[in-house]
């Protein structure tokens, strides 16, 4: 069992093998905190130890993942219900403050070829890097090979500077971006070769959004390689890993076969001959239309209407198809079947800057962003790493994606946008849940190793049912939950819930349906999710929360007829509530069978009162006839006594 040395001790020892020292932070570690992990099990032995605070969805494969050019994962173990990974130590320096000039065979030998061969092997399983930026690659001392840190341990391209990304991303907030493409990893790996050309980061010293503005101006290639001495047999293969166009960029296979000096030819985009001006900006190209498209939408939707954008896309770009698109996209702003939760101007944007660029992430409501990235997006919202108000919209957005795919339901959305709404969509309805309950669940549903939210608990980084049920027997005082707020709002809080719900779900157990939850107060509802998480994932005693729930469910026992049946299930409801077992604890006061076997003795005894009633209502006529007889006999006296005691016991039983 993993547990610590001591309550106040900073040490963890993780699955009865692996020392933590807490108090000894290392360097951080592929976006994770980290730690030195002691092998008790092998003298001398360390590792690292890294505590993901939102892995990726992808984990699960990536783990398994191995090759040279990667830190691999040692193992994966979990204390309180918190994930930590081990891994090797980086066998040298990162490149972050220490690029220096390589030369092209030590850049082709060490880096382009290795990396290439496991962006090669991570393509074969449907799998990306998004990892490739000079804080997460190491160099051995005296070597020149580089390594990736280790994968899956935060989410996908959310650490990766604005300059390591294709502009397919880079666009996008960074916990908007997704998994991405082989092609964005290609793109990073020639922002490091161009690097280590030159011995330092292209553009260095210029902010994030002139970055962006000079790469949509002349081209992220253009920009980057401008006033560099790059060596000649290295300029074309450059030029097209940096090429704004994904199909333009090497693939992995093409980069594991280079000579030196081969050349790549790709086909430049040729920018208008007179600009369109929008926001006072003079733009040349479709792909920069489509980004200020979204930074100055207002302005872009009159242009639209008046026809300028078609024209201009149409007489200087001679583009006439991409023309006649957009032309359609400003008159038809919904779909048939129409949609009253839509904007229609935010629909024609959205529609335009699709076929402006079929490159470019979603824009919808003033957010680029790559529907995959929705349920990781939802997780950093209720994580509070957004302001309130961004908070709604990024709730707003997710539910509209969800509940209405078919609005973009059009032949000009790309086939990558499509097929991540529908895959959205899907994961939406097999929630079984609605609004903002379904809403809520997304985040759990697609990634398993996903922490509770919570604010109760949010750092604490619990991810296993068993944890949090845990966590909770230890929290569950009246200084930190009072009865009035345990009586209103019951154990749990809302991300509680659908963390255990979505954890149950996995399973194929259904604790309670919605008509049964509606019926019920939140503390019985939450009791009954606790008692089925707890059955299902961990046996481990309740009885802090047990005996937090005792008043409650003694109020519950007033449904029980039986005076006597009362008395022995109260009784026991104290002996169980020890024990910690909330199946047993909860099915002594809601045992149905129980239940209603107690009221079909409850009805025989109303209907053998109601008798009784009746014969002594009787009496007096046979009173008259038997008189002389009862009284020689005594058996009229004997018969009273014994129906009123008969009612009085059947009354003390079931009717006081």
């Amino acid at each position: 069992m993993d547990y610590t040395q001591g309550d106040d001790s900073p040490e963890l020892l993780i699955a009865d093998r692996y020392l933590v020292n807490t108090s000894q932070k290392q360097p951080d570690l592929s976006g994770c905190p980290a730690w030195v992990a002691q092998d008790i099990t092998a003298t001398g032995s360390t590792w690292l130890a890294l505590a993901p605070s939102m892995p990726s969805p992808h984990f699960s494969d990536l783990m398994f993942f191995r090759h040279e050019s990667v830190i691999g994962l040692h193992a994966h173990e979990y204390h309180a219900g918190s994930l930590w990974v081990l891994c090797p130590h980086p066998p040298g320096p990162s490149l972050k403050d220490n690029l220096g000039v390589w030369s092209e065979s030590q850049i082709i030998d060490g880096v382009i070829r290795p990396i290439a061969d496991a962006l090669e092997k991570l393509s074969s399983m449907g799998l990306t890097c998004r990892g490739i930026r000079p804080d997460n690659l190491f160099v051995g001392q005296g070597l020149h090979q580089v390594v990736v840190g280790p994968l899956g341990v935060a989410c996908n391209a959310e650490a990766q500077p604005v300059l390591f990304e294709p502009l397919s991303s880079a666009v996008c907030h960074p916990t908007a971006r997704g998994a991405g493409t082989i092609a964005c990893d290609i793109f990073s790996l020639g922002v490091l070769v161009l690097s280590l050309c030159i011995g330092e980061l292209p553009l260095r010293g210029v902010s994030d959004k002139e970055i962006l503005q000079r790469r949509f101006e002349v081209g992220s290639a253009e920009a980057y390689m401008q006033g560099h001495n790059v060596p000649a047999g290295l300029v074309s293969l450059l030029k097209a890993m940096l090429s704004d166009r994904p199909e333009n960029r090497p693939s992995p296979n093409d980069l594991i076969t280079i000579a030196p000096s081969k050349l790549f030819s790709i086909r430049p985009d040729i920018p208008a001959r007179s600009p369109l001006v929008i926001g006072g900006v003079e733009v040349r190209t479709p792909q920069a239309l489509a980004w200020y498209a979204g930074t100055y939408p207002n302005e872009f939707l009159s242009l639209l209407q008046r026809k300028i954008v078609s024209q201009w896309l149409h007489r200087e770009l001679e583009l006439s198809v991409m023309s006649s698109l957009i032309e359609q996209a400003g008159i038809a702003f919904l779909p048939s079947s129409g949609n009253k939760a839509v904007d229609p101007t935010t629909m024609v944007v959205t529609r335009a800057i699709a076929i402006l660029d079929s490159a470019a992430p979603m824009f919808w409501a003033g957010h680029w962003f790559w529907p995959s990235a929705i349920p990781h997006m939802l997780a950093c919202a209720e994580a509070g790493r957004f302001p309130p108000e961004e908070q709604r919209n990024i709730r707003g957005i997710a539910g509209f994606l969800m509940t209405s795919p078919e609005v973009f339901d059009v032949p000009s959305l790309p086939a990558l946008q499509a097929k991540q709404i529908n895959d959205l969509a899907t994961d939406a309805r097999r929630t079984g849940a609605k609004g903002m309950e379904q809403i809520r669940r997304v985040p759990y549903d697609v990634n398993v190793y996903q922490p509770c939210l919570s604010s109760r608990c949010l750092k604490e980084r619990i991810s296993l049912s068993a944890g949090l049920l845990q966590w909770l027997d230890r929290h569950v005082s009246e200084q930190e939950l009072s009865a009035d707020d345990l009586g209103r709002s019951g154990f749990l809080d809302e991300q509680m819930r659908t963390f255990l719900e979505s954890h149950c779900a996995r399973q194929g157990i259904i604790p309670l349906a919605q008509s049964q939850k509606a019926g019920l107060p939140s503390w019985l509802s939450d009791l009954t999710l606790m008692a089925a998480a707890q059955r299902r994932f961990d046996k481990t005693p309740l009885s802090a929360v047990a005996k937090r729930a005792l008043s409650l469910l003694e109020n519950e026992l007033k449904q029980w007829r039986s005076k006597t049946t009362r008395a022995k299930r109260r009784a026991r409801l104290f002996q169980l509530a020890e024990t910690g077992n909330l199946t047993k604890f909860l099915d002594n006061v809601t045992d149905p069978a129980g239940l209603q076997y107690d009221r079909k003795l409850a009805r025989q005894a109303e209907a053998e009162i109601a008798h009784l009633e009746k014969v002594l209502e009787q009496e007096p006529v046979r009173k008259a006839v038997h008189e002389k007889q009862a009284r020689n006999a005594g058996e009229f006296f004997s018969l009273l006594i014994g129906i009123a005691v008969a009612m009085t016991s059947i009354w003390l039983e079931f009717c006081e």
